[in-house]
């Protein structure tokens, strides 16, 4: 694995720990609701962090993309190192999908009887204002329209506290690991026809709060994006 890793003909990466004063030229963040703000580094962190802010609207959100670099058939695979500040009233979507920011608000529109706005995404997904208010962390995913079956990983963030989520696509299946601050694994499973593998999609990060309260703010610590070349 650190052999592959070091492989600069044969592997397409993204790799950033969120340092200095503004984000890497390629990003795209919107936001949208009162006292929102896009994707911005704070100043001042130990290691760097770049924080999404939802403000205090309801459904006020913040979001995170690259570009449509990323498919399924060249393997991609997605780490996210995060942490929320409250487990309340919102939801956050991590993932891959098939539009750039500014383009949807969310990729999953209903979370209980599964629709999307997005014709391609798959990730992770919480929405207390669908399971009956659970914050639990469920794989969800969509195949041009065709809705995978939803799983329910039973893993439930804590306030402030990190979380490491990370995806790897094998085609149109996803493979799933949730790991706690430790980086002890607590979660492995998989979501399967959760994605049409030739589609592009880009990396997403994606936060909402969910009932006019209190905001949200979502840290990133670390995101790294890789897949293969294949010719």
């Amino acid at each position: 694995d650190i052999i592959e890793a070091l492989s600069f003909l044969d592997l397409n990466r993204w790799d950033d720990d969120f340092q200095g004063d503004t984000l890497h030229g390629g990003y795209q963040s919107t936001a949208s609701g009162a006292a929102s703000a896009v994707a911005a580094l704070v100043a001042g962190t130990l290691g760097g962090i770049v924080r999404l802010d939802t403000g205090t609207d309801d459904n006020g959100r913040s979001d995170l993309s690259l570009g449509r670099h990323y498919t399924g058939e060249q393997a991609a695979m997605m780490v996210c190192r995060l942490k929320i500040s409250a487990i309340t009233s919102f939801k956050m979507e991590v993932g891959f999908t098939d539009v750039i920011s500014g383009t949807d608000a969310g990729a999953v529109n209903n979370a209980d009887t599964p629709t999307f706005t997005a014709d391609d995404f798959c990730g992770f997904v919480c929405d207390t204002d669908y399971f009956s208010g659970s914050a639990a962390i469920r794989l969800m995913g969509v195949a041009a329209t065709v809705v995978a079956t939803t799983v329910n990983t039973a893993i439930t963030p804590s306030a402030a506290t990190y979380l490491t989520l990370a995806l790897a696509l094998q085609d149109t299946t996803m493979h799933a690991v949730i790991m706690n601050a430790n980086h002890e694994v607590l979660y492995r499973g998989q979501l399967a026809a959760a994605v049409t593998k030739t589609v592009l999609l880009t990396p997403w990060v994606f936060v909402q709060t969910r009932v006019i309260t209190t905001g949200k703010t979502l840290d990133i610590d670390k995101l790294h994006v890789r897949q293969h070349i294949y010719t």
